[in-house]
């Protein structure tokens, strides 16, 4: 297969972000559409005689014959330094999601990756990222992809840290970077605790032994790692990750996928929802609780306040007492 080329079809702004730790001038989320240009397989001359042969049984399709393949749309965030999950990078990112799918685009299939060589993403700004942050803008980014209608891949270009990493684990497939990178969840470095909406996906997804690893030890992973390990599903870039989510040559494996293409996705979107339900009840859960631990907070600021104006008048009543 040629590289793929890129027709951009809607770019948007991700507003600048103030942080002591990471701040952000701001960036972009671009979406673009990418035109293959398949190659014949070598055998394609003997495939094609073959498929016509009587001696071969019921004749097969021959290659010309073959369903075009679905749209392949590109997904590229580009946020300097670090690709940090700012509210203002979650929120662009989500709209992007829903103008794609909503807009006067077919189905097809879904690529992301960074355009920052050495980040895919590092993770939470955690200086300036509030509790009420999570159930705003972060859940609903998580669910909307968890459950997406087309199939989507990860192209992980550098390192992916904590909510970087988290971020890739709900797409549907991933595909490493075999020269740079690594995959970790470093919140034991950084005395960080994990909620519950961030621990479903990795429960759902790996193996318990490979989560240890990855939560009790802050592992840092390498792309041969995380192959062996199951984090991701392949060792690439993007032509690689176009090939492992189309199979234009194989013919079979992930070309099922096509099928959920010609159905607008209505199926493919049910069929995660009911498979990832535990991931999605978590983060309803959290999302509600968080929400609640916010609003709790608030009132109680609000009683406190009450209750020192009502202690300092009476301190004052006092005080004129003396006098």
């Amino acid at each position: 297969m040629a590289p793929p080329s890129q027709e951009v079809l809607f770019s948007l702004q991700i507003p600048a972000h103030k942080s002591p730790a990471a701040p952000s001038p701001g960036g972009t989320i671009t979406v673009s559409r990418l035109s293959l240009t398949p190659s014949l397989p070598r055998d394609a001359t003997a495939f094609q005689s073959m498929s016509s042969n009587p001696a071969h049984g019921r004749a097969r399709p021959r290659h010309g014959d073959q369903p075009p393949p679905p749209p392949i749309y590109l997904l590229t965030h580009h946020s300097p330094p670090d690709n940090r999950l700012t509210p203002p990078f979650l929120q662009t990112y989500l709209h992007a999601l829903l103008r794609l799918q909503h807009g006067d685009y077919p189905y097809g299939i879904l690529l992301t990756t960074s355009s920052i060589t050495k980040f895919f993403s590092n993770g939470l700004d955690l200086a300036t990222f509030q509790p009420s942050d999570k159930p705003r803008y972060l859940y609903p980014l998580w669910r909307k992809l968890l459950t997406y209608p087309m199939p989507t891949c990860a192209v992980i270009n550098g390192h992916g840290f904590a909510g970087g990493l988290m971020l890739s684990m709900f797409h549907d497939f991933r595909i490493m970077n075999p020269h740079r990178g690594w995959l970790c969840l470093n919140e034991l470095e950084f005395d960080a605790e994990l909620a519950p909406a961030m621990a479903s996906i990795f429960k759902a997804k790996l193996t318990n032994s490979t989560f240890r690893s990855l939560l009790l030890e802050a592992r840092r992973f390498t792309s041969l790692q995380a192959l062996e390990y199951g984090l991701v599903d392949g060792l690439g870039g993007l032509e690689e990750a176009v090939n492992v989510m189309t199979d234009v040559e194989g013919g079979h494996g992930r070309a099922g996928m096509v099928v959920s293409v010609r159905g607008r996705g209505t199926v493919y979107g049910k069929l995660k929802e009911e498979m990832y339900k535990d991931v999605l009840t978590q983060l309803e859960m959290s999302e509600l609780e968080e929400t609640q631990i916010v609003e709790r907070r608030m009132l109680d600021r609000v009683m406190r306040d009450k209750e020192e104006k009502i202690l300092i008048e009476r301190l004052g009543g006092v005080e004129k007492a003396k006098l």
